[in-house]
C-alpha cells in the first residue's frame, strides 16, 4: 500500500483500524513507515506546543511537531531599509523541504522551547550574517499560519516583526542552505503587490558571488500566508518608512 497521501496522523489511525481487524502484515507497514517518517525528520530540536486554544500542551521534537500537526511558535522579522522605502526579502534555498524556491518573510524561524521574540533575532545572524538588537523590534502583531507539504503538517502561530536598518543588500551574508538570494523591493510596490494593484513589479535581487540584478516579481512566488497578511506587514512598513507608528493590531 502507498502512503504517501496519509498525513501521520492518518497512518496512526489506519494502523490502529488495521490491528481491530488483525491485519497484521498492515499494521506492521504503517508502523514501519511512521518510524522511517521520525528518523527522516528527527533533529533533535525541541519546541513549545499547544492545543487548538493555543494552550500550553507540553514539549515535543521538532520533526514530530511537523508530522503530527502541532500547534507551535514562531519569529517573522521583515527588514525594512528605511533611507530606500524598501522592504527586504528572502528567496528560500531550493533545498529546503518546505516551499524551496519561494520568497518569503526576511528572516523567520521557530523558538526553541522557552524562547520568545529576544532569542528568535538570532535567526538574522544565522540566515542572513546580521545581528538585530531586540529592543529595536517594532512589533506588528502575530500571524496565524497553516500548511500542507506533503504529509507534513505546519500550523504556527508566528509574532511579526518589523526591524529598520540601513544595510544593502551586498551587506548581508545568506547561509545558501537557508536562503538561495535576497532581494529588496520599494514598499510602495511591496503594498500594490500584496493588495493585488499589481500583478507583478521591479525588485531587485543578489546572491554572493553574482551582481545585483533587477527582476520581476510575482504574488505566486510568494509562500502562502493568511488573512492578507503580507499586505498589512507591507502596510505597517509603509508607515514606518514614513515616519509613523504601526497601526494597533
Amino acid at each position: 500500500m502507498a502512503f504517501e497521501d496519509l498525513t501521520h496522523p492518518d497512518l496512526w489511525r489506519l494502523r490502529a483500524e488495521a490491528l481491530g481487524a488483525g491485519d497484521g502484515p498492515l499494521a506492521t507497514a504503517a508502523a514501519a513507515e511512521m518510524a522511517a517518517r521520525e528518523r527522516r525528520h528527527f533533529s533533535g530540536e525541541m519546541l513549545d506546543v499547544y492545543d487548538d486554544a493555543m494552550r500550553p500542551a507540553g514539549v515535543k521534537e521538532r520533526g514530530r511537531v511537523h508530522l503530527d500537526g502541532d500547534w507551535h511558535r514562531s519569529f517573522h522579522c521583515w527588514l525594512v531599509a528605511t533611507g530606500r522605502g524598501a522592504l527586504l526579502l528572502q528567496r528560500r534555498s531550493t533545498a529546503k523541504e518546505a516551499n524551496p524556491g519561494l520568497l518569503d518573510t526576511t528572516v523567520a524561524g521557530h523558538y526553541r522551547t522557552g524562547e520568545g521574540p529576544r532569542e528568535g533575532c538570532r535567526e538574522a545572524q544565522e540566515e542572513l550574517g546580521l545581528s538585530i538588537q531586540p529592543e529595536l523590534l517594532v512589533s506588528v502583531g502575530r500571524a496565524v499560519d497553516t500548511a500542507r507539504h506533503g504529509y507534513l503538517l505546519d500550523r504556527e502561530l508566528a509574532d511579526v516583526f518589523l526591524y529598520r536598518t540601513d544595510a544593502a543588500l551586498t551587506d548581508l551574508r545568506p547561509d545558501p542552505a537557508e536562503v538561495a538570494e535576497v532581494l529588496e523591493v520599494a514598499v510602495a510596490d511591496a503594498l500594490a503587490l500584496f493588495a493585488g494593484a499589481a500583478e507583478q513589479v521591479e525588485a531587485r535581487a543578489w546572491a554572493p558571488g553574482t551582481r545585483v540584478r533587477r527582476v520581476a516579481i510575482r504574488l505566486a512566488e510568494f509562500t502562502v500566508h493568511h488573512d492578507r497578511h503580507l499586505a498589512r506587514v507591507a502596510l505597517q512598513a509603509q508607515r514606518v518608512v514614513e515616519g509613523l507608528p504601526p497601526l494597533p493590531v
